[in-house]
């Protein structure tokens, strides 16, 4: 399906703010790539790409499991890539590297000195210049690339290129082309994956040979002359990888690449805030629109086909890949709703091809099924687009798959909902059996909210008050004495011992403070169990003024993270993980949108700035950023699957999403200076409003949402709490 896009709007007043880039140079590709195991500052890399395109550049500085980090200070390859996370394996890389006098292969023997002052990162070229005098740029296509060095010297300009993981490659002096593949073979892989590619250079290969892991090539060029290579990829062909070739040469892939971003970041344009507060969002947005990829291709006849990485099979049809459900279900595909409804649908069809193909819906595909993480969030990303009204694929079918979720076990090679049986018989999944028993229970009752959200959008009532009750089950983890969800074994004993403060355990990337709040879609009820609103508010504000200490517990991973989460000094709010993004949002359910106001302007404040360690925590394949973007808005989709979103203190004093449908939805800030955060009334559509949500059918027929914001706080306004069905 082609799918819409908005037209290029004028820019004169985000010009003006930003002064003389067009809206495509603010993002910084460098931010948060001050990454390190032992300090972690946003796990990205500064990838070119087009938005979610097939592949993504980048330079690669070797170790540590990153493909670039910013404390590095040589560069081995230039890297097609796929990876989505700094956690999460590559697939199908291969890379380029410039070498001068004597031939080296080998990447630490090639690899060249380089300086941060030398190099330039945009979302659509990256360009370095090498100690060895060679200059390095490169654009990137939906499929494929173009890279052009400029070489210093007349002889021994050599390219290597290396194809990475198990596979061939082969030269063709001819056609002055190097093909290769990649298996990448992975327990989880069908046996037959392999992604192939093509290298066409622009100049005569003089010389040229293999080695053991790839292949190299010398040009003759004059001082200061280039060497370009357009690349394609496919994990369909060697014949469909020659046909994504990108067209033209690299100031016109460059170009077509920039034109694309200047059109997705246009979709939302913002004017105020300071130069830096405008770097950031777009870099956020740039984040936001890079996953999931498409993996599908157009055949000779341009039809859509695509290598299922579920049965190893060509099919028709689109597929997507390279998303943490778990982390994007929060956000980021909450703000793909309304930035692009028809990319949602196009990704949801592609999740029921996997249905199809592989039997479930991927929980992180990569790019085929994964057991990483907890709970099936597929489920929230199909409910979520359904209460919206985002439908144009098979309704049945996405049901069938979510029943089939929150009813069977996985298989041997793919485990859905880990103890789905005891679960189900038990009213949570137990300790003794399950790991993470706790975080797990809590996300399957919030996975079996949003299948009953679809079964009674479908009219299976039955269905719908079966998974609406087992929703509930949160319940049965509430301790009472302690004040938390805690772990319990078959027997129905409480895991001992307990210390809140621990990491790990029962618990997924975090603590019993962290997760006691992951019950987003019952706020009432876990008002009650907590002892109404008053004890409620109590606790919540206990979680951002108590100590930031914490102990490792059965999760020593995270000590890096928990550290920046100390230095950051905002208690137990855990910004560097998930769990706990809805938490500052929870304010307004209880009456008191004030304090989500405040929390949510300190922490876009502390946690979100220009340079390589602005970005704290995870990226998590769109979230963190996602986060900021709905934050700096001025609202937030607290609940998935309910089609409302918290407000909150927007940032820049006027943001307009162009619509799909044609339509503006603008959020207006009326403020006396910068420390005007706080909401002193709100109108929508010049009619005032108290309640501290919007309605995304609201949102989405277009309209203006005007805050009045004041130095401190309007203790009346949103007091009545939030729209809970």
């Amino acid at each position: 399906m082609a799918l819409k896009t908005v037209a290029l709007v004028p820019l004169l007043a985000a010009l003006a703010a930003a002064g003389p880039q067009s809206l495509a140079d603010l993002p910084d590709p460098l931010v948060g790539t001050d990454s390190r195991y032992e300090l972690s500052h946003g796990n990205t890399y500064p990838a070119v790409f087009v938005p979610f395109g097939m592949i993504g550049w980048t330079a690669e500085t070797g170790e540590g499991g990153w493909p670039y980090q910013y404390s590095k200070d040589t560069i081995q390859g230039f890297l097609a890539t796929h990876r989505p996370s700094a956690w999460m394996s590559d697939y199908g890389a291969f890379s380029f590297m410039p070498v001068t006098g004597e031939l080296k292969v080998l990447p630490l023997e090639r690899a060249a000195r380089f300086r941060h002052q030398d190099e330039d990162a945009r979302a659509y070229r990256y360009s370095v210049l090498l100690e060895n005098g060679v200059r390095v740029e490169m654009a990137p296509a939906r499929r494929g690339g173009v890279l052009r060095f400029t070489f210093p010297r007349t002889e021994n300009a050599f390219i290597v290129v290396d194809r990475g993981a198990a596979g061939s490659v082969q030269i063709h002096p001819e056609s002055n082309t190097i093909t290769g593949t990649n298996t990448s073979i992975r327990d989880n892989f069908p046996p037959n994956f392999a992604q192939s590619f093509v290298a066409a250079f622009d100049r005569k290969l003089e010389r040229s040979g293999t080695w053991d892991n790839g292949a190299w090539a010398t040009f003759a060029t004059k001082p200061g002359e280039t060497v370009s290579v357009r690349v394609g990829v496919s994990l369909i062909s060697p014949e469909q990888a020659e046909r994504n070739l990108p067209a033209g040469d690299f100031a016109q892939v460059e170009s077509r690449a920039r034109t694309e971003w200047e059109r997705e970041l246009t979709r939302i344009e913002i004017q105020g805030g300071t130069e830096a507060q405008r770097r950031t969002f777009y870099t956020a947005l740039y984040h936001a629109l890079q996953l999931p990829r498409e993996l599908h291709e157009a055949d000779a006849s341009g039809a859509t086909r695509h290598y299922s990485p579920f049965d190893g099979r060509v099919h028709t049809g689109t597929m997507y890949a390279d998303t943490g459900f778990w982390d994007t279900f929060r956000a980021e595909f909450p703000l793909l709703t309304i930035l692009e409804p028809g990319r949602v649908g196009e990704i949801i069809r592609s999740m029921l091809n996997a249905f199809d193909e592989g039997g479930w819906i991927p929980k992180w595909p990569n790019p085929g099924y994964s057991n990483v993480m907890i709970g099936t969030h597929g489920d929230s990303v199909i409910a979520d687009a359904f209460v919206k009204g985002i439908r144009d694929y098979d309704v049945e079918k996405a049901y069938a798959a979510l029943r089939k979720d929150a009813t069977e076990p996985g298989t041997g090679r793919y485990q859905a909902r880990t103890g789905i049986e005891d679960y189900i018989r038990l009213g949570y999944v137990p300790a003794d059996k399950v790991p993470k028993s706790a975080a797990s229970t809590l996300e399957y009752a919030y996975d079996d909210f949003c299948v009953a959200q679809v079964a009674r959008g479908l009219g299976k009532m039955d269905d719908y008050r079966t998974f609406l009750r087992r929703s509930q089950n949160y319940r049965n983890l509430f301790d009472p004495s302690t004040g938390f969800m805690r772990g319990r074994t078959s027997d129905g004993a409480w895991v001992k011992p307990f210390d809140p403060l621990a990491w790990g355990g029962v618990y997924t990337e975090g603590n019993a403070w962290q997760w006691l709040w992951s019950v987003q879609h019952d706020v009432p009820g876990l008002i009650g169990l907590l002892g109404g609103r008053e004890a409620f508010l109590k606790k919540l504000d206990t979680l951002f003024s108590m100590t930031s200490d914490f102990k490792v517990g059965g999760y020593g991973k995270v000590i890096h993270e928990m550290t920046e989460a100390k230095m950051a000094g905002t208690g137990q709010y855990a910004h560097i993980n998930e769990p706990v993004h809805h938490v500052i949002y929870l304010y307004d359910y209880a009456g008191q949108p004030w304090k989500a106001q405040r929390w949510a302007r300190e922490i876009m404040d502390r946690f979100y700035r220009p340079g390589p360690d602005g970005w704290l925590g995870d990226e998590d394949t769109g979230q963190m950023s996602a986060w900021y973007i709905f934050s700096a808005l001025g609202l937030y989709p607290v609940n998935p699957g309910q089609p409302v979103y918290a407000l909150g203190s927007p940032l820049f004093d006027r943001a307009t999403i162009h619509l799909e449908n044609a339509r503006d939805f603008t959020v207006e800030a009326e403020r006396s200076g910068p420390r005007d955060l706080y909401v002193q009334s709100v109108t929508w559509n010049g009619a005032p409003i108290e309640r501290p949500w919007i309605a995304h059918n609201d949102l989405m027929k277009g309209g203006v949402l005007r805050f009045r914001l004041g130095p401190e706080p309007n203790l009346q306004w949103g007091a009545g709490g939030i729209l809970t069905e």
